[in-house]
């Protein structure tokens, strides 16, 4: 349960061998290649150059066919996983099969191909359909498209907006023009469509007595025949290109059953992207390669025997104190602490001097989550859920983690339940009000106390975990400062505040509190005085001077307005306690109010309502005070999380190969 010591990584090897090597540290999963800090524009490294990068671009080139692929079987075929359907295992020697990873190719292509025909077949009949629209509301006229003016007559194919007075316009034209009539067509939702014939001599007139309308021209040049005899074939030509298209995924669908090997080809490409990308962080001659990184040091002998296999030189060190913050950050917990790193490298990662939060902050979030959610019926629900999910899922990485800790929030939330006696709230009193059954048994044990009924009991209980958990973060603390040699900050600092706080919650209690020994008081006292002594004389010999004492006053208001605020920020843990509580209690009564059967549907629904804004407010605030009230104790961050070469899949999972 601490940071894991790691060691770095130099080695120079003949550059036929960089393959082989990348490889072989890939399957091993144990270093991260760092960029060598080295400058390729001094003339000093002349020699020196990066790897080109063709090979990532091929990689990247087929992932993006592989899983555009993949995503037409899944948008023609879908797949028929079902909800906790495990990844399927394979071995290494499966997932970087050079013979199934040519067919997952072959495959992709294919998929492409039909793909690509697919998307010029549905391009074309969006065009139609256009066309289609343009010909409709001329369906009515029986006249050529392509009908041309005589010697005496013009022929016209115009319209108006939709909102026009078609009658006033036809009104206008007859008063204007004798030798003109209007032959109405169809419309759309922005015009309407007309043929206008009149004499030749007359057309400039026709269109002055209808520019008030709004007319305008309408071109259907490159048409024959009537808009009836092209909508007709236009008609045809969809008929034949939907045939087309579902010929066309028909295809697609045919391939479903390679969705297994294009899966395992998608992880088998992300693997070699992420080879190459590491190969990019290499330097090279025209005959060598160097390689510069770190690795665990408890995987030394394991790494040291691979190497030795190799034609290359190579060694290990202890990193530096000024290298600390260029050490990758590993974190070693057992199964409790570990699904507890999600919170860790949500926030920041620690630095490699520092301390692992893990195991500190373990306890306290599972605690805290349980305290805020107090509901047996929940717990059950969350445990049971996350159970399964782990059981017939077997998920890996952060959703396992994530699950897992759940799982343990859900066992402190029936533990808490059990202690108040909330099961969905007020879910069985109820009920047995209802169906007439004495409830007085239901529990074995009578609840402790009640969210709703004692909250001066749940505010005290919110303020003493609250004291709990800042005086192990100063206890932490405390700690650090005295392994890194910094005894004089820990004792006026930590130290004096412990003194100042239980000295004066001391002295309060025993002159106020009735029954406690006065001695307590005067004990408290000398604790209060003590500890404002040792931060006065922190300040004193900081400052090497007598304006130590403005910064004791500052030091002072600050410390105690700062832990008064944060202890009172240990009050959100009542606030959630009491809101779960009395939303659930609220959708109790208001189902109960009419009756067995909308009881239990109202309470169902609103149970459910609840557990999820439980689940929400629960995990966003017992993390607030995690990294607020606890992490700013003790906690230095700033370290990178540990990224070695490996194995990384998203579809299958690697079976280990026993030797």
């Amino acid at each position: 349960m601490a940071i894991v010591k790691m060691k770095r990584l130099r080695l120079m090897g003949l550059r036929s061998d960089r393959e082989e090597l990348l490889r072989l540290l890939q399957g091993m999963g144990c270093v991260e290649l760092r960029e060598p800090a080295i400058d390729l524009t001094d003339p000093d490294w002349a020699a020196l150059a990066k790897p080109e990068g063709s090979g990532l671009s091929k990689a990247k080139e087929q992932n993006q066919l592989l899983s555009g692929a993949l995503d037409s079987l899944n948008k023609y075929a879908p797949a028929k996983d079902g909800l906790f359907a495990p990844r399927p295992e394979v071995s290494e020697a499966e997932l970087f099969d050079d013979g199934a990873y040519a067919a997952g190719l072959e495959t992709a292509r294919q998929i492409a191909g039909e793909e690509k025909a697919l998307a010029v077949c549905q391009a074309e009949q969006n065009k139609l359909r256009t066309q289609r629209a343009s010909l409709e509301p001329w369906s009515s006229l029986d006249v050529p498209l392509d009908q041309e003016d005589t010697a005496n007559t013009s022929v016209i194919f115009g319209a108006v907006p939709g909102r026009t007075d078609f009658s006033a316009m036809e009104g206008a034209l007859a008063a204007a023009v004798e030798l003109a009539e209007i032959f109405p067509a169809g419309s759309d939702q922005e015009l309407r469509y007309f043929l206008l014939v009149c004499h030749a001599s007359a057309e400039h007139d026709c269109a002055e007595a209808l520019r008030p309308y709004g007319f305008s021209r309408v071109n259907l040049r490159g048409w024959t025949g009537t808009a009836e005899d092209n909508i007709r074939a236009i008609d045809n030509k969809l008929a034949a290109l939907e045939r087309e298209e579902r010929e066309h995924k028909e295809r697609i669908g045919v391939l479903a059953g390679e969705r297994g090997n294009l899966r395992r080809c998608v992880d088998r490409s992300t693997q070699e992207i992420r080879r190459e990308e590491s190969k990019a962080r290499l330097v090279d001659t025209e005959d060598a390669f160097y390689l510069d990184g770190w690795f665990p040091a408890a995987d030394e002998p394991r790494v040291r025997q691979a190497l030795d296999g190799l034609l290359c030189a190579y060694e290990t060190a202890e990193p530096r104190e000024e290298e600390y913050p260029e050490v990758p950050i590993k974190l070693k917990n057992n199964p409790v602490t570990a699904p507890f790193r999600v919170i860790t490298e949500m926030y920041s990662m620690p630095a490699y001097d520092g301390v692992d939060p893990n195991p500190l902050m373990a306890p306290f979030f599972i605690l805290f989550f349980g305290f805020m959610m107090n509901d047996i019926g929940y717990g059950l629900l969350m445990v049971l859920g996350t159970a399964i999910y782990l059981k017939m899922a077997k998920p890996r990485g952060t959703t396992r983690d994530m699950m897992t800790m759940f799982f343990m929030c859900g066992i402190s939330s029936i533990f808490w339940g059990c202690l108040t006696g909330s099961f969905f709230g007020d879910f069985l009193p109820k009920l047995f009000d209802l169906t007439g059954i004495d409830h007085n048994f239901v529990w074995f044990w009578p609840p402790l106390f009640t969210p709703i009924n004692d909250t001066i009991t749940v505010m005290i209980g919110s303020i003493a975990l609250g004291v709990i958990q800042v005086f192990t973060g100063m206890a932490i603390s405390t700690v650090e400062k005295f392994r890194h040699g910094e005894a004089l900050d820990a004792v006026t600092g930590e130290i004096a505040w412990w003194f100042i706080l239980l000295g004066a919650a001391g002295a309060i209690c025993g002159s106020a509190v009735e029954g406690l020994p006065p001695v307590l008081g005067t004990i408290g006292l000398a604790a209060l005085v003590l500890g404002l002594v040792l931060l006065l004389a922190g300040n004193l010999i900081r400052s090497k001077s007598i304006g130590g004492i403005v910064g004791f006053g500052g030091d002072l208001y600050n410390g105690i307005s700062g832990y008064f605020s944060d202890i009172l920020s240990y009050l959100r843990l009542m606030a959630l306690m009491m809101a779960g509580s009395i939303i659930a209690s609220v959708f109790n009564t208001l189902g109960a109010v009419f009756g067995l059967v909308p009881f239990i549907i109202v309470s169902v629904i609103g149970n459910a309502l609840t557990l999820v804004l439980n689940l929400l407010g629960c995990y966003v605030h017992t993390l607030r005070l995690q990294c607020l009230e606890f992490f700013g104790r003790f906690y230095k961050d700033g370290g990178k999380a540990f990224r070695p070469l490996a194995v990384e899949t998203k579809y299958v999972n690697i079976s280990k190969e026993e030797n």
